[in-house]
């Protein structure tokens, strides 16, 4: 008899694998001992060999790229991205982008392009799927760009509010993501117990991401980034054992973004 896949597929996704050696060493011990399924990495910045080492023996944690275009330095040649950068030639911020108006969309392929040649050359194969740090994929240049690289490469990538719009849908129908798409960029909120077993009592038939961003805190990160003690709270949460048990008991199947290539 032929099997059939559960009902609710969960992706449990923990965000910024590479922004800091402590935000990793969390990622990788949330996945062990907890309900982490997968990850997205951070190519532009500094990769130790022994963290490759690491990621790589992690053999049941999904890989996926985590596309970064305002944190850190382009992959792509300086003079091809000139939109995206400063003049100190690091990335603009966020914020930047938003006052002063998006790069061209052929320059955030460019930059998307060659993050994705890196990863490929670190890792010796393809992510799980792609998404952009910061969610910035929830605005239209960026959205193409993503999507000219992950419709190359049949990626799948994480859900944005643009595909939730008829039009934008239609356009980018062939896009693989998941039926629903849990969390959001806030740094003054996180998951608590409570509102993730919430969620999980009451998930939806399909593939859900749940998107997280456990760590532990140093100097390092409140140097470069405004989320800093949620980081610790969602640690703990997401590499509690007990949640997994939980799961399990829910007749929730843990997956990781290649549960996408699979027929349901």
């Amino acid at each position: 008899m032929k099997e059939t896949m559960p009902s609710k597929l969960l992706i449990i996704n923990a965000d910024d694998c590479n922004l800091t050696p402590k935000v990793t060493e969390a990622i990788l011990s949330a996945h062990e001992t907890g309900i982490v399924t997968s990850t997205t990495f951070m190519v532009n910045l500094p990769i130790s060999e022994s963290l490759v080492c690491d990621i790589l023996d992690a053999k049941k944690l999904g890989l996926g790229l985590h596309l970064n275009i305002t944190l850190g330095e382009p992959v792509a040649k300086k003079a091809l991205v000139k939109g995206l950068i400063q003049k100190n030639g690091q990335f603009r911020k966020q914020k930047e982008y938003f006052e002063k108006g998006f790069p061209k969309v052929g320059e955030i392929t460019e930059e998307f392009r060659a993050q994705l040649q890196r990863f490929v050359k670190t890792f010796k194969r393809l992510p799980t799927h792609v998404d952009v740090h910061h969610h910035m994929h929830d605005h239209l240049p960026f959205l193409e760009a993503l999507y000219a690289i992950a419709r190359k490469h049949a990626l799948p990538v994480r859900w944005t509010r643009l595909l939730s719009e008829p039009e934008i849908k239609d356009r980018f129908k062939p896009i693989k993501t998941t039926d629903h798409f849990y969390g959001n960029l806030d740094p003054h909120t996180y998951w608590t117990e409570e509102v993730l077993r919430h969620l999980l009592f009451t998930l939806l038939p399909g593939t859900s991401e749940v998107m997280c961003h456990p760590g532990w805190v140093d100097d390092e990160l409140c140097a470069i980034s405004s989320l800093t003690l949620p980081r610790e709270k969602e640690f703990r949460l997401f590499g509690s054992r007990e949640l997994r048990k939980y799961i399990a008991a829910l007749g929730i199947k843990l997956t990781d973004f290649s549960c996408l290539g699979k027929k349901r």
